[in-house]
């Protein structure tokens, strides 16, 4: 496996997982990737929704890269900046495709939470020419396949509070505001809060969707992934949704490899990753 990586510019980086090329079997053979996008509040981000993951994926026969994207309160709205990164990714990985061993025609990115958020941001946004312009880039080279979102957020209604330090307040403390950390200003305008919406970009480019929630979720309420769905079927793209009944925020992948607490293992939660596989079936695998 090629785990080398790669920066993206001082303070975002991406590890690659890239399975080797076995004279064995499939020599030659191009591969789908997976870009996975680590939640954390767009305070962190987190170490259980990042290499477990990626290497999942690697367990079924794909190549993968964890994109650590820039948090910290190193910049002001996150989100934006994170997206740029984001599509930065892809172009890297389109540039080195051949190399790689990469299909460029099947990348798929994947997050959680505010990862989630990422993901859904550049599945729905990738053809925005103002980003391809911002890289100098034409929008095909950082297009999205498919998408898997995990319990992710959808979009934010209101401000936040003054003393609210949004979903990282519990794990880390941050000089920056939730509303600097999320839209840029201490006090955005309704504009800047509705540009964190996803449900705005989702059109007849946005690719097929993977999304898996809980409805016991306290930190990102279902009815996120929910009006997604209802975004998604409204634009006639295709996408498959699970609701688990139990289970809390921020599960992973819901099995001993990411549970940092016994709240965290949840069998029946974990079969996500089975069914997302046999989702991602009719999309990968070529006919024989």
């Amino acid at each position: 496996m090629d785990t080398t990586g790669f920066r993206i510019n001082d303070t975002a980086y991406v590890d690659t997982y890239l399975l080797h090329q076995s004279k064995e079997f499939n020599v030659g053979k191009k591969r789908p990737i997976v870009i996975v996008c680590p939640g954390g509040g767009y305070a962190f981000t987190s170490d259980r929704e990042a290499e477990a993951i990626a290497l999942k994926f690697n367990s079924i026969g794909l190549n993968s890269v964890v994109l650590w994207y820039t948090t910290g309160d190193q910049v002001k709205n996150v989100p934006q900046h994170a997206l740029v990164e984001a599509a930065q990714t892809v172009q890297y990985i389109r540039a080195h495709a051949n190399e790689w061993l990469v299909d460029e025609t099947k990348i798929i990115v994947c997050g959680f939470s505010a990862g989630g958020h990422l993901a859904l941001q550049l599945a729905t946004r990738w053809h925005d020419p103002l980003l391809a312009s911002k890289l100098g880039i034409k929008s095909e080279d950082i297009k999205v396949d498919l998408a898997i979102a995990g319990y992710p957020l959808v979009y934010q209604e209101k401000a936040f509070a003054p003393d609210e330090l949004g979903f990282a307040a519990s794990v880390i403390a941050h000089p920056l505001t939730a509303n600097e950390r999320f839209f840029g200003a201490k006090e955005p305008t309704d504009t800047m809060i509705q540009q964190m919406n996803v449900l705005h970009y989702v059109d007849e480019w946005t690719p097929p969707m993977f999304i898996w929630h809980t409805t016991e979720d306290v930190l990102v309420d279902v009815d996120h992934s929910l009006k997604l769905g209802v975004k998604l079927r409204e634009k006639k793209r295709p996408f498959e949704m699970h609701i688990f009944e139990k289970g809390e925020h921020g599960l992973a992948l819901g099995d001993r490899t990411t549970a940092r607490k016994a709240s965290h293992l949840d069998p029946h939660v974990a079969q996500w990753f089975t069914l997302c596989e046999g989702w991602l079936r009719t999309y990968i695998d070529s006919p024989e």
